[in-house]
Parts: structure tokens; C-alpha cells; sequence
């Protein structure tokens, strides 16, 4: 039931985001005007299933392949700024979490020992 209602509601707001391109070559998962998001490497791409920025609501949809535990954020001089609990394979990024600049979003992925990491450029 849980699958059908999530498979819905993306249904739905396909009217209103961008979509990834995960799997076309590219490292860059989202690349709009508003932002741009990149894998680190291309052994990452089997750990996010599917990837939107919704514009209405200005933030980034990623669905992973397992739970994600913590994401880390650090500043280009890699500083901590922030660290968010999630324990779900479902994570929503506001904008409103980040001013312009770069960024490097580390996920904390079960059962996967080392930090993967993305980087994110906020236009």
C-alpha cells in the first residue's frame, strides 16, 4: 500500500519537478537553475534509485536503495555545518537549509562502512 501511494504522488508531481538523469554517463544527478547536484563517483549511482527538485516547494527528493542513517554537511573549507537523522530511504532536502555556494553532502548509508558523499552547488 506504502509503494502505491508513493508511486501516486510521484505520478503527480512529475508536473512540477526536474527529473535525474542517473544512469545516462554523467555524474550530475540534478542541473538546473536553481542548483546542481553530483556524485563523487560513478560506483555510487547503484545507491540512489531515483532523484527530483521540486520547484514548488524548492527542495531535492532522493530516494535511496537502503536506509540512510545521517547526512553531514560540510562548507567548501570543510567545516561541519550541520548534521540531519533520517533513518529512511527516503530523503527531502529544503533550500531553505542552504545559502548559495558548495556544499559536499555526506550520506551515512546502511550498511555501507565509509561516507559517500555528493556535492552540491546552490545557485
Amino acid at each position: 500500500m506504502k509503494n502505491l501511494i508513493l508511486t501516486i504522488a510521484i505520478l503527480f508531481s512529475f508536473s512540477s519537478v526536474n527529473a535525474s538523469n542517473i544512469g545516462d554517463g554523467t555524474l550530475s544527478i540534478i542541473n538546473n537553475s536553481n542548483l546542481e547536484l553530483s556524485l563523487e563517483n560513478e560506483g555510487q549511482k547503484f545507491l540512489i534509485i531515483s532523484t527530483e527538485f521540486n520547484t514548488e516547494y524548492e527542495n531535492i527528493s532522493m530516494i535511496f536503495n537502503s536506509s540512510v542513517n545521517m547526512i553531514q554537511v560540510f562548507n567548501t573549507e570543510g567545516e561541519m555545518e550541520m548534521m540531519l537523522p533520517i533513518g529512511s530511504e527516503e530523503v527531502d532536502l529544503g533550500m531553505s537549509l542552504f545559502q548559495s555556494g558548495d556544499y559536499k553532502l555526506g550520506f551515512m548509508v546502511e550498511g555501507i562502512d565509509e561516507v559517500q558523499f555528493t556535492n552540491l552547488l546552490v545557485k
